[in-house]
């Protein structure tokens, strides 16, 4: 097997076969640029997927360890309504009927006690707020409450799954970020497979890539291909700053 490339990372062997319990086996490296991040010994048959699979737990070691660590907050305080029966006793909560966490403000609660006037009432906080309110109306007021509910944790959840990408271009050099145009230089092949291509951190494939700076496959193909080979031509300032920009590749 020989060595090859998967993304920004090198994959080769080290020393010659061995024998480990009567197996063929062979010592794989992974590297990131310079640096050794990893070393499995495999069977010497083991094809490139096989591989890479092996060494995808340091992969994702390797990104973590340059993703931001994610900001914490405090679970913000919910002040839970309720709608209470009256009682003969004034001030005296009734049985309960249902409740909700509030998501916004609830017009007419007052202080004051619960009194016979009103068969069900609406309550909240302490000291004890009020207002009085039947039950159509509280499952309203209760729908929407909870629709404003699944909207925040919508957003919560896109925000939290969905992959920021800034963080690679910490691993790109100044020069191929800059906004410069005077001191902007092309991004080498090494530095194209971190963003696109198969086993980069976007996970785009050149084709997408391609579609999303407006020329054909073929055409991309050239800007990908290894640095020194006949077919290289260099990526334009614009089109590796469009390119950026559509991954949400940035600087932070």
């Amino acid at each position: 097997m020989q060595d090859f490339q998967h993304g920004p990372f090198e994959f080769s062997t080290v020393g010659r076969p061995v024998t480990i319990n009567g197996q063929p086996s062979q010592r794989w490296q992974m590297q990131y640029g310079n640096s050794v991040l990893a070393e499995r010994t495999l069977t010497a048959q083991a094809p490139q997927s096989d591989i890479i699979e092996a060494f995808a737990g340091d992969r994702i070691d390797f990104i973590r360890s340059h993703q931001p660590a994610p900001e914490r907050r405090a679970p913000a305080e919910r002040t839970i309504v309720k709608l209470v029966r009256s009682t003969d006793v004034t001030g005296v909560p009734g049985k309960l009927i249902g409740e909700f966490e509030q998501r916004a403000e609830i017009p007419g609660l007052t202080a004051g006690l619960l009194d016979g006037r009103y068969e069900t009432w609406l309550i909240t906080g302490s000291p004890m707020r009020a207002v009085p309110m039947t039950l159509d109306e509280f499952e309203r007021l209760r729908a929407a409450h909870n629709a404003i509910a699944a909207a925040e944790a919508a957003a919560t959840s896109a925000a939290v799954q969905g992959p920021s990408r800034a963080w690679i271009a910490t691993l790109l050099p100044d020069d191929v970020l800059t906004t410069i145009p005077e001191q902007w230089r092309a991004p080498t092949n090494w530095e194209i497979r971190h963003v696109v291509g198969e086993g980069s951190f976007t996970g785009l494939s050149g084709a997408k890539a391609a579609e999303l700076v407006g020329v054909t496959p073929q055409n991309f193909r050239k800007y990908t291909a290894r640095d020194g080979a006949s077919t290289r031509q260099n990526m334009s300032y614009a089109m590796w700053h469009l390119l950026l920009h559509k991954l949400g590749v940035k600087q932070p």
